[in-house]
């Protein structure tokens, strides 16, 4: 139930940005490949929102990678380039 949440957020926060699943993949894949952190979806919605442009920055910027928990095999799919959206499909 996110009642309490959705309306903390409402009130408090500047802007929402929505990622695809696979500008979240690129997230993570980036992660990996360049930080060598494995990090779950929800941890690497920062990097996928700056990789796809959707955040301007300008000067110093801080981005924080939280949440291991994400299933290997998955990791490894995306990290190898596959689909994020493969198993919700089939």
């Amino acid at each position: 139930d996110n009642r309490l949440t959705f309306a903390m957020c409402r009130d408090l926060l500047d802007d929402v940005v929505l990622l695809s699943e696979d500008e979240i993949a690129a997230g993570i894949r980036h992660a990996y490949e360049e930080e060598r952190e494995i990090v779950e979806g929800a941890g690497a919605v920062g990097i996928g929102a700056l990789l796809a442009g959707k955040v301007k920055v300008s000067g110093p910027t801080v981005l924080i990678l939280s949440g291991r928990n994400i299933d290997m095999s998955l990791h490894r799919r995306i990290v190898c380039g596959e689909s994020s959206t493969r198993e919700r499909a089939a």
